[in-house]
């Protein structure tokens, strides 16, 4: 592995983060100086994501797939301890792990959950990897078109118990992260960070777990989009030819983020809240 660098995603055993996945080992077939490294929480989703690659020509000696619960900040450590020892530079973090929940649930620290999965693990992630990025680098988040249509209070983390919503809960969290994602901007000058707008996958993310569900997939599913249709703002982010900072990629292009959400009034709670707890 020496001389090699880093290509990293969250979520690897999703839709999306397949997608993710062929990309980075796609590149790594082609340039052999290309590791990369796939996260996921699901043991049983190891050997799938495997099979899913071997078409590529890969070995298991040149890839590694790390598993880890992004609901937890030691496990968010332990993965960010694990990757900084290999001692290796870091070309792209992508940051793509998402959860939908169902109910209002907390974390063993109290977090509401939507926001410790989509927002706490890839910020402190970041954080935590930013020495290791190389300069010129990507930290990639994956945001959602939903952070334009919700707004949080100053006790976002915790949530509201008795007026939760699931697809309000998941869009605070991305708005969360899409508020990080100018902030980090503008904090690392040697490292590209932005976010990634996929538009509306047809993943298995998308359930709403009641009884209409099947008309929601007659009308709506069909005018979603297949993870690998997405696949094109990943590309634009990680190779961003532009040498933009803090913009929102989409399959259209990137644009910068949106003025209400990169000078949000939580914005220095939202920095503070995760780059203090990091020692």
């Amino acid at each position: 592995m020496q001389g090699k660098e880093l290509l990293i995603v969250t979520g690897a055993s999703g839709g999306f983060g397949k997608a993710i996945s062929m990309y980075f080992a796609s590149l790594a077939a082609q340039k052999r100086g290309f590791y990369p490294i796939l996260c996921c929480r699901n043991k049983e989703k190891v050997k799938e994501l495997r099979e899913y690659l071997d078409p590529l020509g890969l070995s298991n000696d040149d890839y590694a797939i790390f598993l880890t619960d992004l609901s937890s900040s030691s496990s968010v450590d332990e993965l960010a301890y694990r990757i900084k020892s290999l001692n290796l530079p870091i070309r792209v973090l992508v940051n793509n792990a998402a959860s939908m929940f169902a109910s209002h649930q907390t974390n063993e620290e109290g977090i509401e959950m939507n926001m410790a999965v989509n927002f706490y693990a890839p910020a402190r992630l970041s954080e935590m990897l930013a020495s290791k990025i190389t300069q010129g680098g990507a930290i990639v988040n994956v945001v959602s078109l939903s952070r334009k249509y919700v707004d949080i209070e100053s006790d976002f983390l915790k949530g509201n118990p008795n007026s939760y919503n699931r697809v309000s809960g998941y869009s605070k969290s991305k708005l969360a992260l899409s508020i990080f994602t100018t902030d980090m901007a503008e904090r690392y000058p040697n490292i590209y960070v932005n976010g990634v707008d996929p538009g509306i996958m047809n993943t298995k993310m998308i359930k709403m777990d009641k009884w209409f569900d099947k008309f929601v997939d007659y009308l709506f599913r069909p005018f979603t989009l297949e993870p690998s249709q997405s696949l094109e703002a990943i590309h634009a982010a990680c190779q961003n030819t532009d040498n933009v900072k803090g913009y929102i990629f989409t399959r259209k292009g990137c644009f910068p983020m949106e003025k209400k959400i990169a000078k949000h009034p939580l914005r220095q709670l939202i920095q503070t809240t995760v780059c203090d707890s990091i020692k």
